[in-house]
């Protein structure tokens, strides 16, 4: 029996992205079980910046529940994470969890290679903001290998499925789980399959989430992308080596200058300095 475990962030019960989730997990194959986590259900605080979990061995002093979250997500054989969109991005809960990351990734070899597919859902085309975008990458930086992710339209509850084709590609979706991961869509980052590009000088694209460049030829069916090397971002030992090793080299270093910079902050006290 395969455990799937859906983390939820709409606070609606039976809304758009539980129905798909469900319906993801079912399409996965009839030996998996799904687990459904609202997100919103959970006690899950804001990062205080304190860098306390970069101790070693050390965890994140936060008494809430990103523990019990994360020892469901060990338990796991795969994920589905969806939230709906809210202002152009995913609901907040997601951004909530995806602050924690510094703490998740001490443990980020629990999680890894985990498959994992995203859902996100919009009312209307052309409001979709950042919000796959952004789920795709707090999916990455938790370690899990994306299988597949897309954007659903339906305004009303119930209504995500109903769309032309929505059926089949959640579908898709469930297979992809445990199977072959789909390719990069047109117009996606092929790192990350971010949408959302920088165009910083004539020429050139470069993706704003893992910095993926691409070059834009003139050609005679018009303007083509030629991607560079893959961006290395999201890989394993470049994640580690950020969260663990770098970051817990500025907590040194702020120790060593704490003298100095504390000399700047005193300047700055109360709100009439």
């Amino acid at each position: 029996m395969k455990k799937v475990l859906g983390l939820v962030a709409s606070q609606r019960k039976l809304a758009n992205g539980e129905i798909l989730t469900k319906e993801v997990a079912a399409t996965a194959g009839e030996d998996c079980q799904l687990e459904l986590l609202r997100l919103a259900d959970l006690k899950l605080e804001l990062c205080r910046g304190c860098y306390a979990c970069l101790k070693s061995g050390g965890k994140c002093p936060i008494d809430d529940d990103l523990y019990f979250l994360v020892e469901k997500i060990k338990a796991a054989d795969g994920i589905i994470l969806s939230a709906p969109c809210y202002a152009l991005g995913p609901a907040a809960v997601t951004k909530v969890l995806g602050d924690r990351i510094i703490a998740l990734a001490q443990i980020i070899d629990d999680f890894w290679g985990k498959p994992c597919v995203v859902i996100t859902t919009a009312g209307i085309v052309g409001w979709e903001g950042y919000t796959s975008s952004a789920l795709n990458t707090v999916a990455r930086f938790m370690g899990f290998e994306l299988k597949d992710s897309h954007m659903f339209m339906g305004a009303l509850p119930g209504e995500g499925i109903l769309g032309d084709g929505a059926l089949f590609r959640v579908r898709e979706m469930g297979l992809a789980l445990f199977g072959q991961a789909r390719q990069p869509g047109k117009g996606e980052c092929p790192t990350c399959w971010s949408d959302i590009w920088k165009f910083p000088q004539a020429g050139t694209a470069v993706c704003p989430i893992c910095g993926q460049t691409a070059s834009l030829v003139a050609g005679e069916n018009g303007v083509q992308w030629v991607y560079n090397d893959l961006s290395n971002m999201f890989k394993k030992e470049q994640l580690k080596h950020h969260f663990q090793e770098w970051l817990g080299g500025k907590v040194q270093e702020f120790i060593s200058r704490r003298k100095e910079l504390a000399v700047v902050r005193d300047r700055y006290k109360g709100n009439n300095f």
